[in-house]
């Protein structure tokens, strides 16, 4: 089995279990940038506070990430994602591992 096709199953197994403990949501959907069907999908929706800067007074700011999952959706810059009654703009595109993809948004 490839690495992508372990994260992505890893990734499947782990979503379902994080749904059945409330930490992830199976019902989201998906609208591309511009309009289009909405597409239903899994995410992971990480709220907290990221410290950022090097200099002696860092600045910290409220964070919001999104996990997409490649296997349902990719996602796009500006793209809208539909959760539990919060809509999410997808902003910048944090990291990819071939399975999940993480997006920092912004409120839609």
């Amino acid at each position: 089995m490839s690495q992508k096709a372990f994260l992505a199953d890893f990734d499947r197994q782990a979503v379902a279990a994080f749904a059945a403990a409330g930490i992830a949501d199976v019902d989201a959907v998906y609208m591309p940038r511009g309009g289009g069907a909405g597409v239903p999908c899994s995410v992971m929706v990480d709220r907290g506070t990221q410290a950022f800067g090097d200099d002696l007074m860092p600045v910290a700011a409220s964070d919001v990430v999104i996990s997409l999952f490649r296997a349902e959706v990719v996602g796009e810059r500006d793209g809208v994602v539909e959760v539990d009654g919060d809509r999410y703009r997808l902003k910048d595109k944090l990291s990819d591992d071939g399975s999940r993809v993480r997006w920092a948004v912004s409120n839609a």
